[in-house]
């Protein structure tokens, strides 16, 4: 081993006669660790939302659609599905009318919402957007047994199938089997002049789309094609044609291309619209999101790197008189430097060590939908942990162990009785938040006791047990985040919080923290290097 790591080595283990600074180690590794473990949480959560909501606008929405400028409508579309399905890069395309209609039910009076319609082939639409994957009934637009029926029952005309978003079907209060009627569009009354007839169609619900996506479960509809080109009596015709590639990445770049194989003709204006183009806010606030939340992590941790500054610099006062006597027994300036670099750089490893293992192993609590104990198993876990290391700490259980029962008790009722109270949620939350850092603060102030007065050979033993026990009262508390259950669904666009480690980005935040750390390091290090043999000792 080398001189300088032999030293640090025995600086960072040997018992100090200022356990102040024993304590402040501690804490500096305690806030470098939290540090890490945040932001290694935080850009998990925002990286799992960011998958989560472009896998399912993927697997819902074309990668390009492809229509004219003003909306209308062109014939010839199988032939430039075939030639777009040539290029290289695109899986399928589909042909769709693509709308915006008034919808009522029957025996409504007045025209109750505004919905898109999608005129679809769903085995065809099927390879672009996967479409009957999320119906729930059917889609058989034209022969579906509930047609044949409300044909049967009703007099008025049935158009066909309809397919409704989840969502739009509870706003409208439909089941499966009523009859919505579509306005298609208005026709001037020549009897009245001024006056004017909507064109309606009555379709059939047959299926609910279930897509968890807002967005779609909210505001769409589907029907058959030939049905949609019967309404506008644009038959042989469509307005879209949406387009799915092997790599969704890769639209922006694809879509002139795409528009060249269409061939449209000279007087036609073809445009296309990328996913990206479409979600482009809501990603780009995603991507800032994450930027920020880096910038506010790096100064967390850079203000536990200054308590590790603090550490060394008071280490260096303590350690005058052994800075002397090893300048004099031959110790060169880049000895004494590197010794407190060492030690410091150590505590900064540490730190960074225990925050990436806490930080991930959050992240897979917050993931894994297992069977967990029950908190009170976890409470009493900590109530008989924490008197056994209160006993470590003060040899009797007495008065401060009775001050930690009624600290772990106001945490139980905070963590367990407040939903029910008649608070905000954010007073809730403030609560629990406050009961958390209590019971942290004391846990620690126990802990570093217990840890002075073990001895050497039963530190390692109580270190293991230490970190079983906090392993599972986490494995208790921390379980995935119901997003349906707090009634953020339909904001998040998902049931559940989903949670996605970016191993790049764990690998970055590592490296950044322990440069933050070394960084600390320089400036007490190299004021102990400074110091003249004579000028420590003469006290001595």
């Amino acid at each position: 081993m080398k001189f300088e790591w032999f030293v640090a080595s025995r600086y960072l283990l040997s018992r100090r006669k200022q356990s102040f600074i024993s304590i402040i180690s501690i804490i500096s590794i305690v806030g470098v660790g939290l540090g890490v473990a945040t932001v290694i949480l935080v850009i998990a959560v925002l990286d799992g939302v960011e998958h989560g909501l472009k896998e399912r606008f993927l697997a819902n929405e074309a990668h390009i659609v492809l229509r004219l400028i003003d909306n209308g409508f062109y014939s010839d579309y199988e032939n430039k599905i075939e030639a777009i399905e040539d290029v290289e890069g695109v899986v399928a395309a589909s042909p769709v009318v693509y709308s915006q209609l008034a919808v009522f039910r029957e025996g409504s009076k007045q025209i109750e919402d505004v919905i898109l319609i999608k005129g679809i082939v769903p085995e065809v639409e099927d390879k672009v957007t996967s479409f009957t994957k999320f119906v729930n009934g059917s889609y058989d637009f034209q022969n579906d047994d509930l047609i044949k029926q409300a044909r049967f029952l009703n007099d008025e005309t049935i158009t066909g199938g309809i397919v409704l978003g989840s969502r739009l079907a509870q706003r409208l209060t439909v089941a499966k089997g009523d009859v919505l009627k579509l306005v298609v569009n208005m026709t001037e009354d020549q009897l009245n002049p001024g006056a004017y007839i909507p064109l309606i169609r009555n379709f059939v619900v047959i299926g609910f789309y279930e897509s968890e996506l807002t967005v779609y479960d909210d505001h769409i509809a589907y029907i058959d094609l030939k049905a949609a080109q019967k309404i506008y009596n644009e038959v042989g015709r469509v307005n879209s044609i949406f387009i799915r590639l092997e790599n969704a990445e890769f639209a922006p770049k694809m879509s002139e291309e795409i528009e060249e194989a269409a061939q449209f003709s000279v007087l036609d204006m073809p445009t296309t619209r990328t996913w990206m183009e479409k979600y482009a806010p809501l990603f780009s606030a995603l991507e800032l999101e994450k930027i920020a939340t880096v910038i506010i992590e790096a100064l967390i941790i850079l203000v536990a790197a200054f308590n590790i500054a603090s550490t060394l610099i008071m280490t260096v006062m303590e350690k005058t008189r052994d800075v002397g006597m090893l300048r004099t027994l031959g110790a060169s300036r880049g000895h004494i430097m590197g010794i407190f670099m060492i030690k410091g750089s150590v505590i900064g490893m540490l730190g960074t060590l225990a925050g990436t293992t806490l930080g991930l192993y959050i992240c897979w609590l917050l993931s894994t939908n297992v069977m967990r104990p029950s908190p009170w198993i976890a409470n009493a876990c900590i109530g008989i942990l924490s008197c056994s290391v209160i006993g470590i700490a003060y040899r009797r259980i007495g008065t401060v162990s009775v001050t930690f029962i009624i600290f772990a008790t106001i945490f139980s009722i905070n963590m367990f009785i407040t939903p029910f109270l008649v608070l905000s949620s954010t007073m809730r939350t403030v609560l629990i938040i406050l009961g958390v850092i209590a019971l942290v603060i004391f846990w620690i102030i126990v802990l570093i006791k217990s840890w002075q007065k073990l001895s050497s050979i039963w530190k390692p033993t109580f270190f293991a047990l230490g970190l079983l026990a906090i392993g599972f009262i986490l494995f208790c508390y921390v379980k995935p985040i119901s997003l349906e259950e707090l009634g953020l669904s339909a904001i998040y666009q998902m049931n559940q919080l989903p949670i996605k480690v970016n191993w790049f980005f764990v690998g970055f935040i590592n490296a950044l923290s322990f440069a933050i750390c070394w960084l600390a390091t320089i400036y007490p290090a190299w004021q102990a290097s400074n110091l003249k043999p004579i000028e420590a000792l003469q006290y001595e």
